[in-house]
């Protein structure tokens, strides 16, 4: 009994030996760097997204900032900016919002990060809408 423990114990280890070695001296697959050299991350579309109408922005504004949003929670330099500058960020990303547009990004201490899109109006603003991302984990 005590052989048959050990003939297994070695089969496991040599089993754990072999995948190390075979991660080891397996092909990477190549990298296209001039595909990658092609890409612009900083897009948040392939295509301009050029928001004309308040119906538009309904539309489409919420996607565009719910992944500008996600970004600031992973990356400091996209918070920063985003922060000081969200409207030349977005145009930087091919988003483009009529100019009686405003946006207002608020980052409080241990608070989560949201966007609030207003409209400039003769009385003021009005707002349009409010985006606040929340992670939820799920069992």
């Amino acid at each position: 009994m005590l052989f048959c423990n050990v003939v297994i114990g070695l089969n496991t280890t040599m089993l754990k030996y072999l995948s190390v070695l075979n991660k080891l001296f397996s092909r990477k697959p190549q990298i296209d760097f001039e595909y990658l050299d092609q890409q612009d991350i900083s897009r948040f579309s392939a295509q301009d997204i050029i928001l004309e109408t308040e119906a538009d922005i309904q539309k489409y504004l919420p996607d565009v900032l719910g992944q500008a949003l996600a970004r600031t929670w992973i990356d400091k330099r996209f918070l920063d900016a985003f922060f000081d500058y969200p409207v030349e960020i977005l145009e930087r990303g091919g988003v483009y919002l009529p100019e009686k547009i405003q946006l207002e990004f608020i980052k409080e201490e241990k608070s989560r990060p949201k966007v609030t899109v207003f409209e400039k109006t003769k009385n003021g603003r009005k707002k349009i809408l409010e985006l606040k991302l929340i992670m939820v984990a799920e069992q």
